[in-house]
């Protein structure tokens, strides 16, 4: 940290800060994971039962979908309850660190995502998902209960008053919930008050530092990892890769429909050098989709070893700690961003994710095709792996991320629209 004795921009952290972040991003990926299956699972059933109907019935997929339908709901209700609850942890955990960092030095700005992530009290959150719980219990049921008011085989039968009973305790256990949140809300509000209070005197001074700091320093050569592919480049490759895909799938839904209208019309036969011209476009369109996916998977690892360079590259160029200037846009996302690390616990927690659906679908459906238990230990190691690669990296990622800072005085650096609703607001009233 720099001891120059003015406000100084720092990456604050904790142990358990540092844990809970880590369980936020793997139910980040989680989520993720779960939606893309869910997608993935929507497009292959669709495509197969049309285009490929011989094969999609011989593999026998259709009860494998459906079950694994049930397992999204199932998993979607849990991530809608454990993810609301991780996330106020994570807050108060970085609450705390942020007052414990300001009581070692009274001078310390903790880093833009970390003030953005405590613009509302921690338990706004709990407060807000006990009220959505509680109207989405109640309004269910109400609904519910006309119904065993008004039907005469549901008000005769025990297991409808028993759902009744159990959707009341859910209801009141949510209402308790929003009850608990507002009360922390209420004792919080004096601790937000006094950080905000801080961080607004001590901003302006903290980013004048840093600029005249980075001013006075000898302008250096950056290594040729932080801009060798450029930013630009890398958004090109990402924007042709998506546009292919979009395109491909296009085309080949189009092949489908030109050949059957729907699930129940009849197929549609058209002269041969049409036909032959389908045939050649469903089979191109099919080989792109498949080639866009894996140009993507391997976009996707590329960028991870990529950005894994570019960090090792940064720690071993500022080790020294010789004051320097650069171009601030170059080291911008290596501060601010997803880490390597954090990035890889994401994608290993989406792959697991699927892995966990898929899996648990097969177990359902009594699917045997496959090995279910060896595919659902893949997912829970991945998903396992993934949370312990994420949180094992914090603590190099603070004190890599510490030494940038000391050696290049980035400033108040933060992703692309990460701004207070202050600052966005004056945006939008300039345009």
């Amino acid at each position: 940290m720099k001891g120059h004795g003015g406000a100084d921009f720092v990456e604050v952290s904790s142990s358990a800060w540092s844990f809970w972040r880590a369980v936020v991003d793997t139910c980040i990926g989680l989520i993720a994971g779960t939606l893309y299956t869910f997608v993935g699972i929507i497009v292959v059933g669709i495509v197969g039962e049309e285009a490929l109907s011989s094969l999609y019935w011989q593999i026998d997929l259709d009860p494998l979908f459906r079950a694994s339908m049930g397992v999204f709901l199932l998993v979607a209700a849990v991530l809608a309850i454990v993810v609301p609850l991780a996330v106020v942890a994570e807050r108060f955990a970085a609450l705390r660190a942020v007052e414990a960092a300001a009581r070692e030095n009274p001078d310390a700005v903790p880093q833009r995502s970390l003030r953005l992530a405590l613009q509302a009290p921690p338990a706004a959150l709990l407060q807000t998902t006990g009220t959505v719980l509680f109207w989405c219990l109640a309004g269910l049921g109400g609904i519910f209960a006309l119904g065993v008011f008004f039907t005469e085989d549901l008000r005769e039968d025990w297991e409808s008053w028993v759902a009744l009973l159990v959707i009341v305790v859910l209801a009141t256990g949510a209402a308790a919930v929003r009850r608990l949140g507002r009360r922390l809300v209420e004792r919080d509000v004096a601790r937000m008050d006094e950080q905000w209070g801080r961080w607004k005197r001590l901003v302006p001074d903290a980013e004048k530092g840093d600029a005249d700091r980075r001013d006075a320093a000898m302008r250096a050569v950056a290594p040729r990892w932080l801009s060798v592919p450029s930013a630009r480049t890398i958004v090109r490759i990402g924007s042709v890769l998506l546009t292919a895909t979009l395109v491909s799938l296009g085309a080949f839904m189009l092949s489908v429909f030109m050949r059957q209208r729907c699930r129940t019309c009849e197929p549609v036969y058209w002269d041969e050098p049409i036909e032959n011209g389908i045939d050649v476009l469903s089979l191109t369109s099919g080989a792109a989709i498949a080639v866009c996916a894996a140009l993507g998977i391997l976009a996707w690892v590329g960028g991870v070893i990529l950005q894994f360079a570019r960090e090792r590259a940064l720690s071993a160029w500022v080790a020294d700690g010789a004051p320097r200037r650069v171009d601030v846009s170059l080291v911008a996302p290596l501060l601010s961003g997803n880490r390597s690390m954090v990035r890889l616990q994401l994608g290993l927690s989406a792959v697991g994710a699927g892995a966990l659906v898929v899996g648990t679908g097969a177990v359902w459906a009594d699917w045997t095709a496959m090995d279910t238990r060896a595919i659902l230990l893949v997912a829970v190691v991945l998903i396992a792996v993934g949370f312990v690669i994420g949180w094992a990296d914090a603590r190099r990622s603070r004190r890599e991320r510490q030494l940038a800072r000391d050696a290049l005085f980035p400033g108040d650096v933060g992703r692309v629209g990460d701004e207070t609703r202050k600052v966005a607001r004056e945006r939008r009233r300039r345009r």
